[in-house]
C-alpha cells in the first residue's frame, strides 16, 4: 500500500504517518508546506525511514501536486490551517488553507481512478453555531444541521473552510465513484500539537509561572492522540465506513476550569488560576455522540484524560 498523509508535519497527520510508517508492507508518503508544522528532529526521524519519502510543497498551488506520486492508494487528507488565534488573526489564510487543497487533491486523484479510500478531516465546529443557536441535543450526532452563525466573524473562517471540505469530498469522490470516510475530530490533543491550542498554550505559559484559562465556563471533551490516530486508521480501513461521516472524540465532558485543575494537579503545580472569557462565537458545550464511531470499528478509549495530560505536561515542561 502506498498512502499519501497530507499535513504531516502537523499534529495527527505526523501520529498518523508515522503509526502508518511502523508496517513493513506500507509506504507513505509526506506531504507539508511547514505553514502550520513543524520540520523538527521528530519529523526528520520520521522521514528518515526507508518506507517514509518526504514532499514539501504547497497544496494551494494546483501545479505544486505533480511533485507527488499518481500510484496513491489511500490519502489521508489531514492538512489544514487550524488553531484558534489563527482564525482570529489570519482568517483568509485559514479560508484558503482548508478548500484549496481538498480541491487540489481530488482534481489530482479523482480522475485516476486507483484511490481505494479517501479519508478527509473535518471538525465539530462545523456544527458548532447550531448547537449554539438551535439549541442541538449534546453529545452531538453525525447528522447535526452545519451553520455559521455570523459571517462576520472570522473565528468561522475555519468551520466554512472545512464544511466547504466535506461538501467537495462527497461530490468529487460520488462523481468519480471513489470511496471515501469524512471524519469529524473533536479536541484531539497529545505531545507536539503545536500551540494556539488550550492544552500546550496552558503548559507553555506555566513554564513562566503564569497560569491562565479561557472560557472557563464552557464544556468540551478530549481525546489523547493515540486514541485519535487508532480510531482514524480503523474508519480509514473499514468496509462499513465508507461514504459515511463519523465523530472521534472523547465521551467525558468536563468545563474547562475542571481541566485546568487537571493540568495543574499532573503536573505538580500549585497556585491560582487567572479566568477569562472565550472568544466571542465560542460554543459553550461540544462533545461528541460517538456510538456509530463504536457500531463501525467496536472503537473504545485506552487513555484517560489524567493520563493523557500528563503525557502531555511531560512533552510541553520538558
Amino acid at each position: 500500500m502506498k498512502i499519501l498523509v497530507t499535513g504531516a508535519a502537523g499534529f495527527l497527520g505526523y501520529h498518523i504517518a508515522r503509526t502508518l510508517s511502523d508496517r513493513a508492507d506500507t509506504q507513505v508518503v509526506c506531504a507539508d508546506n511547514g505553514i502550520r508544522g513543524e520540520f523538527d528532529p521528530l519529523y526528520a526521524a520520521l522521514v528518515a525511514r526507508p518506507n517514509v519519502t518526504s514532499v514539501k510543497l504547497d497544496l494551494n498551488e494546483l501545479q505544486n501536486l505533480a511533485a507527488l506520486p499518481d500510484d496513491v492508494d489511500v490519502i489521508y487528507h489531514m492538512a489544514a490551517l487550524n488553531g484558534t488565534q489563527n482564525f482570529y488573526e489570519r482568517p483568509f489564510e485559514v479560508v484558503r488553507c482548508c478548500t484549496l487543497p481538498t480541491l487540489n487533491l481530488l482534481q489530482k486523484y479523482a480522475p485516476l481512478g486507483r484511490l481505494k479510500r479517501f479519508v478527509y478531516a473535518g471538525t465539530s465546529e462545523s456544527y458548532a453555531s447550531t448547537v449554539t443557536r438551535f439549541g442541538w441535543p449534546v453529545p452531538t450526532a453525525e447528522d447535526v444541521p452545519l451553520g455559521i452563525d455570523d459571517v462576520f466573524n472570522p473565528r468561522w473562517s475555519y468551520a466554512a473552510g472545512k464544511m466547504h471540505g466535506e461538501i467537495a469530498t462527497i461530490t468529487g469522490c460520488n462523481q468519480y465513484k471513489l470511496d471515501f470516510t469524512i471524519i469529524r475530530f473533536h479536541n484531539a490533543y497529545g505531545p507536539r500539537m503545536g500551540d494556539k491550542h488550550v492544552v500546550p498554550d496552558f503548559y507553555n505559559r506555566a513554564r513562566q509561572g503564569k497560569f491562565e484559562l479561557y472560557g472557563y465556563e464552557d464544556t468540551r471533551s478530549f481525546i489523547y492522540v493515540d486514541d485519535a490516530v487508532r480510531a482514524t486508521l480503523a474508519l480509514g480501513e473499514a468496509d462499513s465506513a465508507k461514504g459515511q461521516v463519523v465523530n472521534i472524540g472523547g465521551t467525558r465532558e468536563i468545563t474547562m476550569l475542571d481541566l485546568g485543575k487537571i493540568m495543574m494537579q499532573v503536573a505538580g503545580f500549585e497556585g491560582e488560576i487567572a479566568l477569562h472569557p472565550s472568544p466571542k462565537g465560542s460554543v459553550k458545550r461540544r462533545c461528541p455522540d460517538v456510538s456509530k464511531l463504536k457500531a463501525l470499528t467496536g472503537f473504545t478509549e485506552e487513555w484517560s484524560l489524567e493520563d493523557g495530560l500528563k503525557a502531555t505536561a511531560a512533552f510541553y515542561l520538558a
